[in-house]
């Protein structure tokens, strides 16, 4: 039996983002939750929570080069905790994914990191779903695409920027990919493709040329890891680089839980 501390629930809090490995782990919990932890001390009650049911752990091979590295997802037994504090069920990824899946998956979380980091500093709280969730809203019949992440960003002054997120590595032909952000580009506010190199980011911008629609976004995956909503060029439809206008907004006096 494990007494949970509040740093549990808050390390919790970091997994309930999705799937992540040591380091994504230990730089969540030091820079947005400021506990300046160990890397020893982390390692020690990651086995600890892992030994207790809260964590599930695998070994995954690196893609390119020898050795392998572990990955953290939640339990049932600590979304359970985390529901007993109120913590909103439907913002919770748990569970490890099947390999072919991981390296996307945690892409996918790295994205939830940044945006958890810059709503730390209080610019804006954040709400998302992720496709798992996503897929249980979706009537039985619709053969409407399902993205990444669903993001709601609110700010001080009451506005809210809502947004779907596609996390593109390159697994998905061109054309399908096209298809996938015109069947969104009708039915979301905004759409940000966050793609894995510049030739993808230009192959799907000259797919997306001819769109009429002036929501579609592309960014760089490694400039949004880099630089958050505030410092991220996005590209448009119409060959223009724009920012979302974070700046303008003046930080909440409360950060997301």
């Amino acid at each position: 039996m494990v007494n949970l501390t509040r740093r549990d629930i808050d390390l919790f809090k970091v997994l309930a983002l999705g799937v992540a490995n040591f380091k994504m782990i230990l730089g969540l919990l030091n820079h947005a939750f400021n506990y300046g932890m160990s890397e020893t001390a982390l390692l020690r009650r990651l086995s600890i929570l892992h030994r207790a049911g809260y964590i599930a752990t695998r070994r995954e091979p690196y893609r390119k080069r020898h050795g392998h590295f572990t990955i953290y997802a939640l339990t049932k037994l600590a979304v359970q905790a985390l529901a007993e504090l109120n913590y909103p069920n439907e913002s919770v990824r748990m569970d490890l994914p099947a390999t072919y899946f991981v390296r996307h998956e945690l892409n996918v979380t790295s994205v939830l990191h940044r945006i958890h980091r810059e709503s730390s500093q209080g610019f804006y709280r954040y709400r998302f779903l992720d496709s798992s969730v996503l897929k249980q809203y979706r009537k039985k019949e619709s053969r409407d695409p399902i993205p990444d992440l669903r993001v709601s960003l609110y700010f001080k002054k009451n506005s809210t920027i809502e947004m779907n997120i596609e996390v593109d590595l390159g697994t998905v032909l061109i054309p399908r990919m096209a298809r996938r952000i015109a069947d969104q580009a009708n039915t979301s506010d905004f759409i940000l493709i966050m793609c894995n190199s510049d030739a993808r980011l230009q192959s799907i911008y000259e797919a997306c040329s001819s769109f009429t629609k002036d929501n579609v976004l592309l960014a760089l995956l490694r400039d949004f890891l880099k630089g958050g909503f505030r410092h991220t060029g996005l590209r448009t439809i119409q060959d223009e680089t724009v920012r979302l206008k974070l700046d303008d907004e003046e930080p909440c006096d409360t950060v997301s839980e």
